[in-house]
């Protein structure tokens, strides 16, 4: 019995450790996929960007304008029950990297929870900060700075 305990035991973990190092899928099953030239027009026009990395992670460093709605905590719900936010707006769902899945699981719930213009950018915050987009960053024993080099 115990030694069907550890085999079980070992095989759970390594199933974790396995999907906790799996890439984040390219497409996401209601949202559209967009790269980061299609990410930096819906910027440009107005696109609601939502990052859902903690708020440790996006207090270092987030695109200009972004939301923080860490997807692994309760605030992320406040998206099922907004009223001020109109299903029909531009959002658009990124995380740190490809390495993370956030980002694609809270493009399928916007999806699911009836907003109908769900984007899900896959390649995330580093992505588009190595492009010299538009970025808030702490700096070192300072506050947020804006980078507007690229406008």
């Amino acid at each position: 019995m115990k030694f069907l305990a550890r085999m079980f035991s070992s095989l759970i973990f390594v199933l974790w450790s396995v999907t906790a190092l799996a890439e984040a899928p390219h497409e996401v099953m209601g949202a559209q996929t967009v790269d980061l030239t299609q990410a930096r027009n819906l910027f440009d026009d107005g696109a609601v960007f939502i990052d859902v990395r903690d708020a440790q992670s996006w207090s270092l460093g987030h695109i200009e304008g972004s939301v923080n709605l860490d997807f692994n905590a309760s605030e992320f719900a406040v998206l099922y029950i907004s009223k001020e936010l109109d299903r029909q707006t531009p959002i658009v769902f990124y995380t740190s990297s490809p390495l993370n899945v956030s980002s694609a699981m809270a493009s399928f719930f916007a999806s699911n929870w009836g907003y109908s213009n769900v984007y899900y950018f896959r390649e995330g915050f580093y992505s588009w900060m190595a492009a010299d987009f538009p970025v808030q960053l702490k700096m070192a024993g300072r506050g947020p700075v804006s980078d507007t080099v690229i406008r």
